[in-house]
């Protein structure tokens, strides 16, 4: 998921837009009967920021990464908050 706010060229009133844009992508199996997944398998590791900050630094896990150890693939999901971003939080 993107999200892009930007002063629109082609608004008269210099008005401020926000767009959008999302990809999706799904395996496609064939003829998959049953499936497994050993937790064991699974390396979780979760993220905390770091450092001088607000009062939800080092309370809170921002971001986290999962390992899948034999076949080495790798999902990640992260937040970022930040005091510098403008506009309104989504």
């Amino acid at each position: 998921m993107h999200r892009l706010v930007r002063i629109s060229p082609f608004d008269s009133n210099a008005r401020r837009h926000t767009s959008f844009a999302s990809v999706s992508s799904y395996p496609i199996f064939d003829d998959v009967d049953d499936f497994e997944l050993d937790e064991n398998d699974i390396r979780i590791d979760t993220y905390r920021a770091s450092g001088a900050g607000g009062q939800h630094v080092n309370k809170t896990d921002s971001a986290v990464r999962m390992t899948h150890i034999p076949t080495n693939i790798v999902v990640a999901c992260q937040n970022e908050r930040s005091s510098l971003r403008t506009g309104p939080w989504p």
